[in-house]
């Protein structure tokens, strides 16, 4: 008898319990709102029916545009050659660098340091490894100038066209 009488009592309890908890939960769910967010235009609804009205090209509605508008980050590409005529002409020697494997940071970092020392080269990639061609006159000093590429966790071999 105690025992159906706790079994009931246990019973009633978690029935309220329950209860209780489906109607909180329910009431919360009615509070909560989805916010109203606007669409992002890059153009303004005025400017895109003057685009699509006109039957000018590209280019002419390119020239006619009184501001600039730039989005950014700007993605950068930055292509180096270096033609026979310009080496034959230096005297320079080729040299061929691998740093294999690297990110855009390191590819960064090798562009600045070539610059700075005024060193002609361009660069390709087979697979995921960079090669670089060098023209250079002196071997030393363009090991020296690879040598700097260690600050930046980027090793290198170098051969000799």
């Amino acid at each position: 008898m105690q025992i159906r009488v706790l079994v009931a009592i246990f019973t009633i309890f978690t029935f309220i319990m329950l209860f209780v908890l489906i109607r909180n939960y329910s009431d919360a769910m009615n509070l909560y709102t989805i916010p109203d967010v606007m669409p992002y235009n890059l153009l303004d609804d005025n400017s895109t029916d003057s685009v699509v009205s006109s039957g000018a090209s590209w280019i002419e509605k390119l020239s006619m545009q009184s501001d600039v508008a730039y989005i950014y980050p700007a993605s950068e590409m930055q292509v180096r050659l270096l033609s026979d005529a310009n080496i034959q002409k230096e005297g320079s020697s080729i040299f061929r660098v691998s740093v294999g494997v690297i990110d855009d940071y390191q590819f960064f970092c090798i562009n600045q340091v070539f610059m700075s020392h005024k060193i002609q080269y361009s660069y390709y990639k087979v697979g995921d490894n960079i090669w670089l061609v060098v023209s250079t006159k002196d071997e030393k000093y363009l090991k020296q100038v690879l040598d700097e590429l260690a600050r930046y966790e980027i090793s290198y071999t170098m051969t000799k066209s």
